[in-house]
């Protein structure tokens, strides 16, 4: 589902949610025209108010791909986002 104007919420709240939080460019792979593929890990200490999710202060890891394209003002007018959800089974998991 597409979030319209919220982006910018939503990568404004990460670092409060997680102390820490940190995002890794691993590669970025310019494509023809208006579209940039960035392979990136998304990291920092889990709070203790994620129940279920990792224990209080544990470091996560989790490799993301982002597609994003641009309009011709060099504006996102599309932001796909795909992660390892490996991890994160095996994050709650961990948990118990």
């Amino acid at each position: 589902m597409p979030i319209r104007g919220g982006i910018d919420v939503i990568w404004r709240a990460f670092p409060n949610a997680v102390p820490n939080f940190r995002v890794k460019v691993i590669e970025l792979i310019p494509t023809d025209g208006n579209t940039v593929v960035i392979q990136a890990e998304m990291s920092g200490p889990i709070p203790a108010e994620v129940p279920g999710v990792a224990k209080k202060g544990q470091d996560v890891h989790i490799p993301h791909c982002y597609i994003l394209r641009f309009d011709s003002n060099s504006k996102i007018t599309r932001l796909d986002a795909y992660w390892d959800n490996t991890v994160l089974n095996n994050i709650k998991a961990s948990c118990v």
